[in-house]
């Protein structure tokens, strides 16, 4: 009887050490969390980020895509819900650092950084090289009836064209109110459309200019003629990878790692990674993985 109590002693202490050894293990599991708002564009990127990390070293990277923009993005980073998410300098400035915008690239992505790496122990990437800002696009025989070329040309011109755009630019105090205020002038006509009817509008003419993203998918789909922004008229919206410090001071290898995407991108690589998704339908994981295939980092 004896013997059968200490046999059974002995059984739970060891499940109890196996319990324990499993819990120390789980603890010990090297993981992080890759977030991202809710469009193609941020999504492609959180792949390429995961893919990447988890291709070249012994990390697993979960993931939280499709949060409600900036600052909710942020909040998760703050809570350790997320490691880290892309987001655009432009946006940052204004919905977490509440700084006043500035047309300057340079002087943006300085006051993002050092405000988030001073205030909230957050790192800034440098730029992946691509700047999703507005950019004013029209219909190549648009273009070459007015010899529309910049910004500026389209201000010459512009009470002679029909303005179809985003209810957001129509509002936005730095978008349609300050073009109109900045360059004395006003479109024929505005017309506020969904951010895709926009396009369907202009292929039908039945407007003549649209406010486009830098790296929108239909941009590369109906080969519209952007309009370069020869004046910075503009906020900056660069993109970069924002990360909580303490991510890096866990896992030092990600620093070296995670720079290798700094400035390999531009806004024609970025539109037609954009393309790959919405206008061919391929998934968002696959286009990350050629992307990186083709980069050679995994």
């Amino acid at each position: 009887m004896k013997r059968k109590i200490i046999s059974v002693v002995l059984a739970v202490v060891l499940i109890f050490s196996a319990l324990a050894l499993t819990s120390c293990s789980s603890s010990k599991k090297k993981e992080i969390t890759v977030g991202s708002s809710n469009f193609t564009e941020v999504v492609i990127l959180g792949n390429i980020y995961k893919l990447l990390i988890e291709e070249n070293t012994d990390i697993k990277v979960n993931t939280s895509f499709g949060l409600n923009g900036a600052t909710f993005c942020f909040a998760a980073l703050e809570n350790k819900d997320i490691d880290m998410f892309v987001e655009y300098t432009g946006s940052m400035l204004s919905n977490v650092c509440k700084q006043p915008m500035s047309n300057d690239p340079e002087q943006v992505y300085n006051t993002v950084k050092e405000t988030l790496d001073k205030e909230h122990n957050v790192y800034t990437s440098a730029p992946l090289g691509f700047n999703n800002t507005y950019i004013m696009s029209v219909r190549p025989e648009t273009a070459d009836k007015y010899g529309l070329e910049t910004l500026f040309d389209l201000v010459e011109v512009a009470p002679e064209l029909k303005l179809g755009c985003t209810m957001e630019f129509v509002q936005r105090a730095d978008c349609l109110p300050l073009f109109e205020k900045t360059f004395n002038t006003k479109f024929k006509e505005v017309s506020g459309l969904d951010a895709s009817v926009r396009y369907t509008a202009i292929e039908s003419g039945q407007v003549d200019v649209i406010d486009a993203f830098t790296t929108d998918a239909l941009l590369v789909k109906t080969g519209l003629t952007s309009l370069k922004d020869d004046v910075n008229f503009f906020p900056p919206y660069y993109a970069c990878n924002f990360i909580r410090k303490d991510t890096f001071e866990k896992y030092p290898e990600l620093e070296e790692l995670l720079s290798k995407l700094d400035g390999l991108f531009d806004e024609e690589t970025m539109a037609a990674l954009n393309a790959k998704v919405d206008v061919e339908g391929q998934n968002e994981v696959t286009v990350a993985r050629e992307f990186l295939e083709e980069k050679g980092l995994i």
